[in-house]
């Protein structure tokens, strides 16, 4: 039975209209009209209605035009759409009110109001309370007897895909335009290195040794890049003003580590002549430069080529229109199976998931940080098919 009220988000309430999840069998307005959607309209994402190019019947009378939502009937007036004549298309207000009213555009007329609240599931209702709630673990574990594996790794891919993109962005944040392309790109790479090792307290620090070290070195002497870097990073005096924090640091990733391995990799990046990184074996470097420099391929290394390398290629193919260097990135990326630590999926668990290939999917970790801890569940392929099922 539905709960009183909706005290959720507008988002939430307009991700329901959208997607049509809730009961379409009987519906009817506040007045007793019986009411059949044959298109919710497309999402309005400016000015105006919610939804626009919307079509509904209402006593077997077919109405063409926009849709706007509410958690309550009152938002309508104290929303100023009362008095706006961009609203005065409106043919449907649609709310989750516990006591809807009608309401009244600026030219006089009446659309209708069709009161979702009586027939929204229960389901979607236990996945809302979970929701408010903030429970330690996901809020679509709970409730849910069905997660369709077809429908999660849909939306880890498109996580997947949204990362990749992320990660081009990110990567353009270290690039200097005031230089020449090449130099601008080498030292973005170098940068995005040295950052991705300072994972998880000492990215900054990481980053701004790198940036000092590349005013100073060549990248030829790796001694002597080594020592600049511990100098710059303050560890070879007190001089610096860097901030490191080394607790609970596991000796593998104790500062001074990172910086030797960092060192190491930057020298290859550098002596690297520039116009091999703009053939589509570029991809190979990476793995190249690991014996060269007596390197160890751990999976934070293994982690970096998907998270830095790769988009840094992508990045490079834009900049010199080189559409074959951008596909081999770009389809390395889409095949790229890197071990993630389990820790880090262990809110995935309660699925009980038989294929377990997202282990293996950066897109994974995007899809926690962006989608699941960012409350962006309205937007999840999971849910939505979990709740039509």
């Amino acid at each position: 039975m539905a709960e009183p009220g909706f005290a959720y988000s507008e988002a939430f309430l307009q991700w329901i209209w959208e997607n049509l999840l809730f009961d379409l069998s009987d519906l009817q307005t506040i007045s007793g009209q019986a009411v059949t959607i044959l298109n919710p309209g497309k999402k309005n994402a400016s000015d105006g209605p919610d939804f626009k190019q919307a079509i509904i019947e209402i006593e077997g009378l077919r109405w063409h035009g926009n849709i706007e939502l509410h958690t309550k009937s009152s938002n309508w007036k104290s929303h100023g759409h009362h008095s706006d004549p961009n609203f005065d298309t409106v043919v449907l207000h649609v709310v989750a009110d516990s006591s809807p009213v009608a309401i009244q555009t600026q030219n006089g007329s009446r659309p209708y109001t069709l009161n979702i609240l009586p027939y929204l599931s229960d389901k979607l209702h236990v996945f809302l309370k979970n929701f408010e709630e903030h429970s330690p673990e996901l809020p679509c574990t709970s409730g849910f007897h069905f997660i369709s594996e077809e429908a999660f790794y849909q939306q880890i891919e498109q996580a997947h895909r949204e990362y990749f993109e992320k990660k081009s962005d990110d990567f353009l944040s270290f690039f200097d335009p005031n230089l020449l392309p090449s130099k601008a790109w080498k030292q973005a790479l170098i940068i995005s290195i040295w950052d991705g090792l300072g994972i998880p307290h000492n990215r900054e620090a990481m980053a701004a040794t790198a940036t000092e070290l590349l005013k100073k070195w060549s990248g030829r002497d790796i001694k002597e890049g080594t020592a600049l870097s511990l100098e710059i990073a303050g560890f070879a005096n007190s001089d610096s003003e860097l901030i490191w924090n080394n607790k609970s640091v596991r000796p593998a990733n104790h500062p001074k580590q990172r910086i030797e391995q960092a060192v190491k990799l930057s020298s290859a990046i550098l002596r690297q002549p520039f116009d091999h990184f703009l053939s589509a074996d570029a991809i190979h470097l990476w793995e190249q430069w690991f014996p060269k420099m007596a390197l160890s391929q751990t999976a934070r290394f293994e982690i970096l080529f998907g998270t830095v390398y790769l988009p840094a290629l992508f990045v490079l193919g834009n900049l010199f229109a080189s559409g074959t260097l951008k596909s081999a990135s770009l389809s390395s990326w889409k095949n790229l199976r890197t071990p993630i630590p389990a820790s880090l999926l262990k809110k995935f668990q309660p699925f009980n998931l038989q294929d377990k290939r997202y282990r293996k999917k950066l897109g994974s970790i995007h899809q926690l940080n962006s989608y699941c801890k960012a409350s962006r569940c309205s937007e999840c392929f999971v849910l939505k098919k979990a709740i039509q099922s």
